[in-house]
């Protein structure tokens, strides 16, 4: 539990170090990690809560491997970046900053005599059906630490998730 974290002191602390600093050097991520408890919410609380499509999956995470998750995200922060006009699921961004974007883009283009032509995607499902295997490809060709991506713990990881369909023609490149 998180209060157990929290509150487990530097003997704790110590071990959950020496364990992540283990499962770094050996590119290992324990199965446990791949686990989680699946909740509906609803989408709406006004909407009808007898349709299914009214609802989303939340997964709650062990409380440890969440934790690793942000010691991952520390460490690898300066490489994970994404472009700057992406606005979903990145800090301090959202819908009002793309909306504005887009209409600041609209009518610079509309102001100079041009046309404007725009198309929307929802991947808002997208996650489940990515072939995860070329979001580690990806990964590598921005230089992400070889050890973490390909022989590393996220193919560790992405190979334990139960919900995940293996990616058997995942080739990735040889290592550097």
């Amino acid at each position: 539990m998180t209060e157990h974290l929290k509150y487990g002191g530097s003997e704790l602390y110590v071990h959950l170090s020496l364990l992540f600093n283990a499962m770094l050097k050996h590119a290992f991520v324990p199965e446990e990690f791949a686990y989680g408890i699946i909740i509906p919410l609803l989408k709406d609380k006004h909407g009808d809560s007898s349709k299914i499509d009214m609802y989303r999956g939340i997964t709650l995470s062990p409380a440890v491997s969440t934790l690793f998750e942000h010691v991952l995200i520390e460490l690898y922060e300066d490489q994970l970046g994404s472009d700057h006009l992406q606005f979903g699921f990145k800090k301090e961004h959202g819908c009002v900053h793309a909306l504005y974007t887009f209409k600041e883009t609209t009518k610079y283009f509309v102001s100079k005599g041009g046309k404007v032509f725009c198309a929307f995607l929802d991947a808002s499902k997208a996650f489940d059906k990515v072939l995860h295997c070329g979001l580690l490809v990806k990964l590598l060709k921005k230089n992400i630490s070889l050890s973490f991506v390909q022989i590393g713990l996220l193919r560790n990881w992405y190979r334990k998730l139960p919900w995940l369909r293996p990616c058997t023609s995942c080739t990735l490149p040889a290592t550097r």
